[in-house]
């Protein structure tokens, strides 16, 4: 089970944010307190909207991931698109902001060449993580039946 709770506020008074209050959320999940990302007060409507949506997307996947933004909800699927239409990543060596192994989440991210489709998610499924990666070396070295192949079953 999933439990998404929000710690106690600090004030962020950076020059890049403002003056403002953060809630750094967490997901718990078998327990252990994973997490998530800030929310900023005050803010706008909107971006508020948005991180209730990733929480949504949490608790309905059991924890495996969630969408920063990106048209795909599913990375998965999203890499399976790729590799069907050939497209390449802008930054095929700079994808990956943490790792697992790190800080109990893999943060994946990018844009393709041929069209702008930039793409933010952060994967807490080690399975997942290890999918995504080999997708998107399969995908790097052009081997697309092979990339289309290691995602086909994307159950997570």
């Amino acid at each position: 089970m999933i439990e998404i709770i929000e710690k106690e506020a600090y004030l962020d008074d950076s020059p890049f944010s403002g003056q403002c209050l953060m809630y750094p959320t967490y997901m718990r999940k078998d327990g252990k307190e994973l997490f998530m990302f800030n929310r900023r007060e005050p803010d706008d409507k909107w971006k508020l909207e948005e991180n209730e949506e990733r929480k949504k997307q949490l608790i309905s996947n059991d924890g495996a991931y969630f969408r920063f933004n990106g048209f795909y909800t599913n990375p998965l699927e999203m890499l399976k698109e790729i590799a069907e239409r050939q497209h390449h990543f802008t930054e095929p060596d700079n994808m990956y902001y943490s790792t697992i192994e790190k800080n109990a989440y893999l943060d994946f991210h990018g844009n393709r060449r041929e069209v702008s489709a930039a793409f933010f998610y952060r994967i807490y499924d080690v399975e997942m993580a290890v999918k995504i990666k080999k997708a998107v070396e399969l995908i790097n070295r052009e081997e697309w039946d092979k990339a289309i192949e290691e995602v086909q079953n994307n159950d997570v």
